[in-house]
């Protein structure tokens, strides 16, 4: 992650468009230029200027980060007047943090938000506040600006000359709780084990409903199943979080308050992830022998608990595909739920929802499939291959046949001629026959 940090883009916000805020813009912009990766700083997040937009207040700024962006520094609007008038007059109050506004979007992602943007956003606001009150005195001591005379120090507000600018701090997103970065991650792969054991049994114990329901059928059966079973576990995982996000989640503002709307949508949230998820399982048990599906669960796992844990944006291109995992999704819908950030809602179910439709075809199939090969005998009822030497040959069973022929004779009027052939996996079944006479 450390060396794609620097793809991140934190932006610049200037809502007073005057002398002092583009000074304080070039001395952001030359610092950024200083951190680059040419410069063997790869961890450090890059900074643009945000052209072109149409926010006016300071809550515009915030609902754009909100939902655009990691983090901002909003140049406050009517910076310059307040500035000048506190160094004109010394009776004028004035706050230097109210010159700026440091905005983070911890609901995007916690992890990055904590590694790299909040010290990132920190190091930038106080090094454009310091370097500008640097300037400022230079200025003084030069004389070069008509408003800094030393002639009228004594008249000018000494806190805004000494600390001109300085910045405020807000959480546009708060997901900050103490379970914040694993629950819906914990939630997952707590119900995957669930389902795990149920899917082996399920497995074992639907052998004999292969010989005697038409595939079709037993899909959808078998998906109801899981779909009841996912309901069941998403529920209780949407309780367990109401449970343990702690008892400041609302009085600090942790997080998004918890109404009927959010807990639904949290536990929809769950229920298909675990849906998805337990269709790659069924597909896995169904089609693997046993001694591969460890191999198979890890190969889920892993870049399940990868994707719903890192940035998009701290991995290489190449790794990209990991955006279509449940669990990604799952973990961004939870945290867009939470804390209203980065909402890509259409998005996340679209692909939730595609996954679903997609695995219920690819496990009709798999089922048909399966069917065929125990009917025929290629593999036994615990999945073993006919090769693998814990094959196990299913049941031997009979196929009875009968031929009736007339006898020309005075006590026995009818013979019949049975014949048993004994069927297993061998190529020359073994026969039985025998004749019954009767009058």
């Amino acid at each position: 992650m450390t060396a794609h940090a620097h793809e991140i883009r934190l932006k610049i916000i200037d809502l007073d468009r005057s002398s002092v805020s583009r000074r304080l813009t070039a001395i952001m912009l030359a610092q950024d230029r200083r951190t680059q990766p040419d410069y063997q700083r790869p961890w450090v997040p890059q900074w643009s200027v945000l052209h072109n937009h149409n926010i006016r207040t300071l809550d515009e700024a915030e609902d754009h980060v909100r939902r655009h962006e990691w983090a901002a520094i909003v140049i406050s609007k009517g910076l310059e007047s307040d500035l000048r008038r506190a160094l004109l007059n010394g009776s004028v109050e004035y706050s230097p943090s109210s010159a700026m506004t440091a905005l983070v979007s911890t609901g995007r992602n916690p992890i990055p938000v904590s590694r790299y943007i909040q010290p990132a956003l920190d190091a930038m606001a106080q090094y454009a506040a310091n370097e500008y009150a640097r300037i400022q005195i230079v200025k003084l001591q030069a004389n070069t600006d008509p408003l800094l005379s030393t002639t009228g120090i004594n008249q000018t507000n000494r806190q805004a000359l000494l600390t001109p600018i300085w910045y405020t701090e807000v959480d546009v997103s708060p997901f900050s709780f103490g379970i914040a970065t694993i629950a819906p991650l914990f939630a997952v792969f707590v119900s995957l084990g669930c389902t795990l054991a149920t899917q082996v049994l399920l497995k074992l114990s639907s052998v004999e409903l292969y010989d005697i329901v038409n595939h079709h059928h037993l899909a959808i059966a078998l998906h109801l199943l899981m779909l009841l079973w996912s309901t069941i576990l998403g529920l209780f995982s949407t309780l367990a979080f109401l449970a343990f996000r702690g008892p400041q989640y609302n009085a600090m503002r942790l997080g998004l308050p918890i109404n009927a709307a959010r807990f639904f949508a949290i536990m929809f949230t769950f229920d298909a992830a675990i849906l998805a998820s337990s269709q790659w399982i069924f597909f896995w048990i169904t089609v693997l022998p046993p001694d591969l599906i460890p191999l198979a669960l890890i190969t889920l796992m892993t870049p399940s608990s990868a994707s719903s844990t890192v940035s998009l944006d701290l991995i290489p291109g190449g790794l990209r595909w990991i955006a279509a995992i449940p669990a990604h999704n799952s973990a961004m819908l939870f945290r867009t739920i939470t804390s209203g950030a980065y909402s890509q809602v259409g998005t996340n179910v679209g692909i939730l929802v595609g996954e679903i439709v997609f695995m219920f075809i690819v496990n009709m199939v798999i089922i048909m499939v399966r069917q065929d090969w125990l009917l025929s005998g290629y593999v036994d009822a615990a999945g073993w291959y006919r090769k693998s030497i814990f094959y196990k040959a299913p049941p031997r069973y009979v196929v009875c046949s009968e031929n009736e022929v007339e006898l020309e004779t005075d006590s026995l009027s009818l013979a019949t001629t049975h014949t048993i052939n004994i069927l297993d996996d061998s190529e020359t079944p073994e026969g039985i026959q025998f004749t019954l006479y009767g009058r």
